[in-house]
C-alpha cells in the first residue's frame, strides 16, 4: 500500500489540479453553481469564469490564461468546445477493528466535453473508464447498478433561452441540494445518487438572486436491475434566507414507481457560509413499499412498507484558499424488515496544489449500532486534470 500511495503522490506532484470543486463557494457568496459551471446543477466542466476562480483558489494562484495557438483553436473549434481529461488515483483500506486492513487501488479516467451550438443550445458529455467500480450498497430491495469498465455518466442536451432559465434532457444524476463529490455518503448512495445512477431526465432550472427552483421528470437509464426501473418526478427549491447569498435552505421531494416497489422521498438541506467557515447539512426521509414477493419469490404477496432516514452534516474550514480540512458526521436508519442503524464520522484534508492537481487524505470510522461493530477506513486520493 505505501509504495502505491507514494507512486501516485509523486505522479501528482510531477504532472501537477483538482477534479472536484471543494465545498467552499457558499462562504464566498456563491449561493449555487450557476456562476462557475456550465450546468446549473453543478459538477461537470467549469466555464471561463469558473476556471479563473479555480486557478485563484489553488496554491499556485495567479490568473487563469487560456491556451493560445492554432492547435488549441482547432481543438476547441474556435471557442465552441470546452473539454478536459481527468484522472483519479485512490488508495483506500478498510476493515473491522482487530482484523487485517487490506488495501484497494482504484484508477478512474474521465473525458468531459461541452459543445456550444449557439442560440442557447449546447451538448455536454461525461464518459468514465475505470479499473475497479464503486457501486452503491447492493440491497435486496434496491439492487445496485453494476457497470463495465466504461460508462457514460452524463449526456445532456441543454437549452438556455434566458440567463436565468435552462432546460435539459438526457442522462445525468438527479438534482441534489448538497454538493458533495463523495457519492458513497448515505444521503447519496441510499437515494440512488451513486456513481452509476444516471436516469434519463427532463429537468428545468429557474433561478434569481435569492432562490432556485428545479422540477424534474425521470425514467430508467436502461442499466437498472430487472423490476427496478424507476419512473417518477420531483422538484428542488431553495431560498437565501438572509439575502447575503450565504444562507441557503431548501427542500427536495421525489416520487418514483417501479414494478418491484415505490419510494417517496422528502429532504431538507442547508448550505451556510461564515467567512472561512461553512456548513453543509441534509436530512432525507424515504418511504418504500414493496410486495413481499418482489423481494423473495417464495414470500406471500403481503405488502412490505418501511422508512429510511439518512442524515449528513459537514463543517469545513478554509485555512487557506488551497487548504481545506473538514469534519463530517452521518447517520442512517432503516426500519424492519431491513433494519439498519449506522453512524459514521469522517475527517478530510484537501490540498489544491494547482488548477490541475488536488490531493486529499481521509479517515472514516463507522459503527453498526445493531451489532456494535466498528469499521474504520482510510484513503489517499490524487485528482489530475488538463486545463486549457
Amino acid at each position: 500500500m505505501k509504495a502505491q500511495v507514494l507512486l501516485v503522490a509523486l505522479l501528482a506532484l510531477l504532472v501537477g489540479s483538482p477534479l472536484f470543486g471543494l465545498p467552499t463557494m457558499i462562504r464566498l457568496g456563491y449561493p449555487n453553481c450557476v456562476s462557475c459551471h456550465y450546468a446549473p446543477q453543478g459538477g461537470g466542466l467549469l466555464n471561463l469564469y469558473g476556471r479563473g476562480i479555480d486557478q485563484a483558489q489553488s496554491l499556485r494562484g495567479g490568473e487563469y490564461a487560456p491556451a493560445i495557438g492554432a492547435f488549441f483553436r482547432a481543438l476547441n473549434a474556435g471557442g465552441r468546445i470546452t473539454q478536459d481529461l481527468r484522472s483519479i488515483g485512490q488508495e483506500s483500506t478498510s476493515s473491522s477493528l482487530g482484523q487485517p486492513w487490506p488495501s484497494v487501488f482504484r484508477d478512474r479516467a474521465y473525458y468531459r466535453n461541452v459543445t456550444t451550438f449557439g442560440k442557447g443550445f449546447r451538448v455536454s458529455v461525461i464518459a468514465l473508464g475505470e479499473t475497479l467500480s464503486t457501486s452503491r450498497p447492493d440491497r435486496a430491495y434496491d439492487r445496485a447498478i453494476v457497470p463495465g469498465y466504461f460508462s457514460l455518466n452524463s449526456a445532456l442536451l441543454q437549452y438556455r433561452p434566458k440567463d436565468n432559465l435552462e432546460f435539459a434532457i438526457g442522462r445525468d444524476l438527479l438534482p441534489s441540494g448538497v454538493y458533495v463529490s463523495d457519492l458513497t455518503t448515505f444521503v447519496k448512495a441510499r437515494n440512488r445518487i451513486g456513481y452509476y445512477d444516471t436516469p434519463t431526465q427532463l429537468k428545468v432550472f429557474w433561478w434569481k438572486k435569492r432562490y432556485q427552483i428545479a422540477p424534474f421528470l425521470f425514467a430508467p437509464s436502461g442499466h437498472e436491475a430487472p423490476g427496478q426501473k424507476e419512473y417518477g418526478g420531483g422538484a428542488l427549491a431553495e431560498f437565501d434566507v438572509l439575502g447575503h447569498q450565504r444562507t441557503i435552505v431548501g427542500a427536495n421531494v421525489l416520487h418514483a414507481a417501479a414494478n418491484k416497489g415505490d419510494r417517496q422521498m422528502v429532504g431538507v438541506y442547508t448550505r451556510l457560509g461564515f467567512g472561512k467557515w461553512g456548513i453543509l447539512a441534509e436530512h432525507d426521509v424515504t418511504d418504500r413499499s414493496f410486495a413481499a414477493s418482489a423481494i423473495s419469490p417464495n414470500s406471500a404477496v403481503t405488502p412490505v412498507s418501511f422508512r429510511q432516514q439518512a442524515s449528513y452534516g459537514q463543517v469545513f474550514w478554509a485555512a487557506r484558499e488551497w487548504l481545506v480540512p473538514s469534519l463530517t458526521a452521518e447517520r442512517l436508519t432503516v426500519e424492519k424488515p431491513y433494519a439498519e442503524r449506522l453512524t459514521a464520522g469522517r475527517v478530510d484534508v484537501a490540498f489544491r496544489l494547482a488548477s490541475q492537481i488536488t490531493v486529499s487524505v481521509n479517515f472514516r470510522m463507522q459503527k453498526n449500532m445493531i451489532n456494535g461493530v466498528w469499521s474504520p477506513s482510510a484513503g489517499v486520493q490524487i485528482a489530475l486534470k488538463t486545463v486549457k
